[in-house]
C-alpha cells in the first residue's frame, strides 16, 4: 500500500505560474508533475556540500590545482 505525498500549498507569481502551465501542456504532463520534474532535475544537478565545509576555500583550492595541472601540461 502505497502513501499519498503531503500535500503542500505554494505561493507564486502568476507569471511563473503561467509559464508552467505551458511547460506543462507542451510536455504532455500535469501542472504538478511539471513540477516535480523540474525541482527533481534542480535537485539532481545541485552539488551536495558537506557541513562544515568553506564553499571559497574549496574554489580556491580547486582553482590552484587547475592551474598547476595546465602549468605542468
Amino acid at each position: 500500500m502505497s502513501s499519498q505525498p503531503t500535500p503542500y500549498p505554494l505561493r507564486m507569481p502568476e507569471e511563473l505560474r503561467d509559464r508552467l502551465t505551458e511547460l506543462s501542456r507542451a510536455s504532455g504532463r500535469s501542472l504538478n508533475a511539471e513540477i516535480i520534474g523540474i525541482l527533481q532535475d534542480a535537485v539532481a544537478a545541485a552539488p551536495v556540500v558537506p557541513a562544515g565545509i568553506n564553499i571559497d576555500s574549496l574554489a580556491e583550492a580547486i582553482a590552484d590545482r587547475v592551474a598547476a595541472k595546465l602549468r605542468s601540461e
